[in-house]
């Protein structure tokens, strides 16, 4: 896989670019200032104004005089954290049921089904705003929202497939040799399903980033003033007509993000899920 990435330059780009922004979130303490720091003499700076004591707003400040790029580093760390929990645990819980209705069939099959389609039958955004209203609105219950309600495709994914797999001799083999139906699924055939997981995880993580900006954006999702890039998105469009820098740059860093994250499932799909 390695040698491969060279030969395909939006992969290896894509790769770049995320190592780059992980790298960037983690040492941004180092050479910004808070992002919760106000400065209401430097309202709406454009990008490379400097200070009178000299610091440089690389991206420009916002229309309470905070440092832009800081705050863009900042959501950054928020949106990954909830990106990544929310597709550990929608895929936790997608794998279990896929396996279950998958290897069983019958009526189990159906009900696991039938609770899945009418998931599907459920936009999303409705979904949100009934389980945000109950619980109310933090990191913790953005990322069970999008956890529960993101786990469809994988269910889907991980049934079709241990459909194919519960019948090969191996499988057999270890069940006629004393094994138990719960040895079988998570010992033999879910280690041959994990490539798919890891594919379908990948291009689910932009999917789930791309949503919890969506749910800031529409003031659902994590709340001021922490910054995130849904909610800097909502902020900056009031005045992109005297500040263009404030929506731009988080759009353009989540569109690059989004981007990135699916070319390398692209390229993880074509070099793993291909093999299978």
């Amino acid at each position: 896989m390695l040698r491969n990435l060279r030969k395909q330059p939006r992969a290896l780009i894509s790769v770049i670019f995320l190592s780059v922004v992980i790298l960037a979130t983690i040492t941004s303490p180092l050479y910004t200032t808070s992002p919760f720091t106000q400065d209401l003499f430097a309202t709406l700076k454009p990008p490379l104004f400097s200070g009178d004591d000299g610091q440089l707003f690389l991206l420009g400040t916002d229309q309470l005089g905070r440092d832009l790029l800081a705050r863009l580093l900042y959501g950054a760390r928020i949106s990954l954290l909830i990106g990544v929990s929310a597709v550990l645990i929608a895929a936790s819980i997608g794998t279990v049921l896929g396996l279950i209705a998958g290897y069983f069939g019958g009526v189990i099959d159906a009900v696991i089904t039938a609770i899945t389609e009418t998931i599907l039958t459920l936009p999303f955004i409705i979904l949100a705003i009934a389980i945000i209203a109950a619980l109310g609105s933090n990191i913790t219950i953005v990322i069970l929202t999008l956890g529960l309600t993101g786990w469809v495709s994988f269910a889907k994914l991980i049934r079709s497939k241990v459909f194919e797999l519960r019948q090969e001799e191996y499988v057999q083999a270890a069940l006629a040799l004393g094994g138990s139906h719960t040895r079988a699924m998570f010992k033999h055939i879910l280690p041959n399903v994990a490539p798919l997981l890891i594919v379908d995880g990948t291009l689910q993580l932009g999917a789930l980033i791309l949503a919890e900006a969506g749910l800031s954006f529409l003031g659902l999702g994590i709340q001021p003033p922490t910054p995130t890039w849904g909610g800097i998105l909502s902020e900056g469009q009031i005045y992109v007509a005297v500040a263009w820098w404030l929506p731009t740059f988080p759009g353009l860093l989540l569109l690059l993000t989004i981007l990135s994250i699916n070319f390398l499932g692209d390229y993880l799909r074509d070099n793993l899920a291909g093999n299978q």
